[in-house]
């Protein structure tokens, strides 16, 4: 995603990534998003907003990626899923998309040299801000590098659902859970995740996952102790790893929180 813009080296990135999961995982808000995209523009001296932009494109590849795998799995295991859920993730992917598109359609128009680009001449500062959220995005002009990052998405995701595969086998609820299956908790855990709540989803994820289980027949304290087994997991890897990796940069929470805030405008 951010190849046309910089030279990022892959290991750099997953630290990036680990951070700005570990960093959503303790603080309000989701504000790991804002703080991976602060340290990589600080990491490859790129435009905040260029890195910003690009964390959009992913975000949406991600649900689009997501509620693919989702709608299948929806389809080979009938009678689990509401007919009303599955249309509703219907056109959120529809949506997601949709916005893709636009983007993609737009990002010509707002690169230098485009007719937005040429419009906003009077404006320099936003003339250069546009400028830079279009370098974001350009990967969605690019079909190959665009199709690699729908591809890597998928394969993550796919990855994750096979954590929760592992997890029910570990806990003899393979009976249960498939790997399909998986795939439907894995998609329930995420729309959990989203909804507002304590740093790292507490409470709201135990409550889609164990929602979800008790819908293939899993009884209701067992469904708790798996959900509850899956989140604490990942919940304790993932920060742990973001931590340390902010640690090793330089920052402190605190440090990152202040020179967030203080990050003059690009």
């Amino acid at each position: 995603l951010l190849g046309p813009a910089a030279r990022a080296p892959i290991g750099l990135l997953y630290r990036l990534q680990t951070i700005g999961l570990g960093v959503n995982n303790v603080l309000f808000m989701r504000l790991g998003e804002l703080a991976r995209a602060f340290l990589a523009a600080r990491e490859l001296k790129l435009p905040l907003a260029t890195v910003l932009s690009s964390v959009a494109v992913e975000r949406a590849l991600d649900v689009a990626a997501l509620l693919s795998i989702f709608s299948l799995a929806a389809w080979l295991t009938p009678g689990i899923v509401p007919a009303a859920v599955l249309q509703g993730a219907l056109v959120v992917l529809g949506g997601a998309l949709g916005g893709l598109a636009a983007l993609a359609f737009s990002g010509a128009a707002l690169a230098p040299g485009g007719r937005w680009h040429r419009l906003l001449e009077r404006s320099p500062a936003l003339q250069r801000l546009v400028g830079q959220l279009a370098m974001g995005a350009s990967v969605l002009r690019a079909p190959v590098a665009c199709a690699k990052a729908a591809a890597l998405s998928l394969t993550l995701w796919l990855l994750d659902a096979g954590v929760y595969w592992c997890a029910a086998r570990a806990l003899s609820l393979d009976a249960h859970i498939d790997y399909v299956r998986s795939v439907l908790v894995l998609a329930w855990a995420g729309a959990g995740s989203a909804l507002p709540a304590a740093p790292g989803a507490i409470g709201t994820f135990e409550a889609a996952v164990k929602a979800v289980l008790e819908l293939f027949g899993v009884a209701p304290a067992v469904a708790f102790g798996y959900a509850l087994f899956v989140h604490m997991v990942m919940y304790l890897l993932v920060t742990g790893l973001g931590l340390f990796f902010l640690h090793r940069i330089g920052f402190s929470l605190r440090e990152l929180q202040t020179a967030v805030r203080g990050r003059p405008a690009p």
